[in-house]
């Protein structure tokens, strides 16, 4: 298990890749205030801004808070636009092929989808938190 607080491991991350915290916040859709405080402990990252967090750090949401061995982030890549997986393509052609009704639906469905998804990795964490104690 990782001994560094999960403000150190975000901090470390951030300078691994060359990024200040104004950088990040704009990186990560989050406040400069918000980086500071979980840098420096007062508070921990949660919800979608721990997604949006460890999506721009490149690295686990269970690293950033939990320091997982098994989830050390890897060499932080370019923050270039990375191309689109076939997957992706394949998404993006299907959307493009309904009424614009259907893609204001299937993107309401979408966000719907990830917000219960970030509610029960929240619930999650919290359970794990507690056995740890």
């Amino acid at each position: 298990m990782n001994k560094l607080t999960p403000g150190q491991r975000i901090k470390q991350r951030r300078q691994d890749m060359g990024l200040s915290q104004s950088k990040l916040s704009k990186a990560s859709g989050v406040s400069g205030s918000s980086i500071s405080l979980w840098e420096s402990d007062t508070t921990a990252p949660r919800g979608e801004n721990l997604h949006r967090l460890a999506s721009a750090l490149q690295c686990s949401p269970t690293w950033i808070l939990f320091g997982d061995e098994d989830k050390t982030p890897d060499e932080p890549e370019e923050p270039a636009i990375k191309p689109i997986s076939d997957e992706e393509a394949e998404l993006l052609k299907l959307f493009r092929s309904l009424p614009a009704s259907e893609q204001q639906a299937q993107i309401q469905n979408l966000r719907a989808r990830v917000k219960n998804f970030n509610k029960l990795f929240d619930e999650l964490l919290e359970a794990r938190k507690r056995l740890e104690q």
